[in-house]
């Protein structure tokens, strides 16, 4: 995201920490009011062979959280600011060229490269619905799931007692969409990852509750 993010910071001891996760479900809980109105603000399912892809990906048969509504549109805009920005500076030779002052790169490629990235652009852009919909995260018993990617997909398991820090962050952007990112550390970098597309509210739930489940796992060693 352009910019420099604002983060806050809950620390948990390190500490090494194995877990048994069976294939049962949990069902999702992203706030204390579990009214519909408080529901509907999370993206809704995709397509049924979208969905089926997913369900095929997914060993645990798990209930998701998926992010806002507004994810999508923040997606957007970020696509659309940074294709916009590297097209634009990939035009320069192209320019140059045009006017005489460049004898090199060749025409063809200076038209080239800038029309193969804005393509790229334009099928990022297609796949926004997509990949905002492939993210999302399941909280159980023991450890905290969290999956991203359409096309590349893959999901992350990190035990709540093998969590060092849980940040808040919220980049311009996200502060213009009303949304944030819980990032999280541990004991190995391997594993780190972050939530994307919530809310300030159930990021600020996401880490009291993680940090607090991960001090309770300690002391319960």
């Amino acid at each position: 995201m352009p910019g420099t993010g604002e983060t806050e910071k809950h620390s948990v001891s390190p500490h090494e920490h194995s877990t048994d996760n069976g294939p049962k479900e949990e069902v999702d809980r992203p706030g204390s009011d579990t009214s519909g109105s408080a529901r509907r603000r999370h993206l809704g399912p995709g397509s049924p062979r979208f969905e089926r892809t997913l369900r095929e990906l997914d060993p645990w048969s798990t209930e998701w959280v998926r992010p806002d509504t507004r994810y999508p549109k923040l997606l957007l805009v970020n696509e659309i600011i940074w294709g916009a920005v590297v097209t634009a500076a990939l035009c320069i030779p192209l320019v140059m060229v045009s006017l005489g002052w460049w004898n090199w790169p060749w025409l063809w490629l200076a038209i080239a490269v800038p029309a193969a990235y804005a393509v790229g652009v334009v099928i990022s852009v297609a796949l926004v619905p997509r990949r905002a919909r492939a993210r999302g995260y399941s909280e159980r018993d023991d450890d905290l799931l969290i999956r991203h990617g359409a096309m590349w997909h893959k999901v992350n398991a990190i035990p709540y007692g093998r969590l060092q820090t849980v940040e808040v962050s919220v980049g311009p952007l996200e502060r213009r969409f009303g949304l944030a990112k819980v990032e999280l550390h541990t004991a190995s970098s391997s594993t780190d990852a972050k939530i994307e597309g919530i809310t300030a509210e159930e990021a600020a739930r996401l880490r009291h509750e993680l940090t607090e489940r991960g001090d309770n796992r300690l002391a319960g060693l």
